[in-house]
Parts: structure tokens; sequence; C-alpha cells
């Protein structure tokens, strides 16, 4: 992972980071799959929140760990304290969005982090829609940037590329892949 998590914060940012996913594309335009699939495969399978807004990681993060600064949260048994035996609990960022934290796996990075459903600069989307458009983004519009967006090139980057299943149809009601291609393509890419 190529951004800077502070501890003791778990993140994902290929699942969960728009900004920082533009960053990568920029990134991965110049390199090979092998090495792209490598961030892609961390997207996982699921359904997942996608902070859309404009704060960096690591402004994300730096008010999290100020939060719990406030809180007098020094520690992994403050942090548990805090939860308060709730599985998660919800803090809301300078831009008014919504964080869920819970605790997460791994002794030193206890505090995980990620978008609250519906929450304000969120988006919710599948982990497969999510990858088609990365892959679409890197892949097809380098080589064919005045390319249309059709079918036909959503589906070869799927199968050929992704090993996913083809789509029937590119209808926004029927596939997000349009709606999520079309707030990539709104940022430009220097």
């Amino acid at each position: 992972m190529t951004a800077e998590i502070p501890y003791p914060i778990t993140f994902n940012p290929y699942k969960h980071h728009f900004r920082f996913l533009l960053d990568e594309i920029k990134k991965w335009r110049n390199r090979d799959w092998k090495t792209i699939n490598k961030g892609i495969i961390s997207i996982g399978n699921n359904l997942i929140d996608f902070y859309t807004g404009d704060l960096s990681i690591e402004k994300n993060t730096n008010e999290i760990l100020e939060y719990f600064t406030k809180f007098k949260v020094h520690s992994r048994d403050d942090f548990i304290k805090w939860l308060n035996s709730q599985d998660w609990r919800k803090v809301k960022l300078s831009d008014q969005s919504e964080w869920l934290i819970k605790q997460g796996d791994d002794e030193n990075r206890y505090i995980h982090i990620h978008p609250a459903k519906y929450s304000k600069h969120t988006i919710r989307v599948r982990a497969t829609t999510l990858k088609t458009v990365l892959a679409l983004e890197i892949l097809f519009v380098q080589k064919k940037p005045s390319s249309k967006r059709t079918l036909e090139a959503v589906n070869e980057i799927r199968t050929k590329r992704l090993d996913l299943s083809p789509i029937k149809s590119l209808q926004k009601s029927e596939s997000g892949i349009l709606r999520l291609w079309e707030i990539f393509q709104s940022q430009p890419l220097i």
C-alpha cells in the first residue's frame, strides 16, 4: 500500500478513498498489469462505502487521531473502553462526513476506519464496479481516450483483465459502472 497510514489506524484507501485512487491511476498508467492488479485485488468483492470528498488520507487520519487525543484515548485499552462494548461507533469529520470506527485485528493498528454508510461525501458501490472503472481508466481510456463508453469496452476489460462476468447493460438503473465512471471522468488526471 503506497499511502502512509499512521499508527494505530487501519484503513484501506484502495477500497474507500477516491482521491487516493485518482493518484494511483496516474501511477498505474505507467506500470504493467501485474503490478496494477495487486492494488485492484485489495479492493475485495463486497459492497463498499466509497469516500468521494476532498479530505486527503493524511487530513482524514489526522482528524481521527485528534478526536481520540481530545477524548484521551491513548492506548488499545483506552480504545476498547471508548467502544463501550459496541462493535463500532461513528465520528464526524470537518467536511461533515461520518466514519465508522471499530476495533482492528492488528494489535498495533487497533483503530479500524472506513466511511459510514449513507454519509455525506460517500457512495455505496460494488467492489466489482470499482475494479471495472479503475481498469477502464487505466487501460481503455489510456489507449483510446476519445472512445465512447460502450458495453463492449466494459465487457472486454471485465472478462480479459479482471476475470469477471460480462454485464448485460450499461443503463444507469442496471449498473453503477457508468455512474462511477462519470465521477472518475469528472476529475482531470494531471
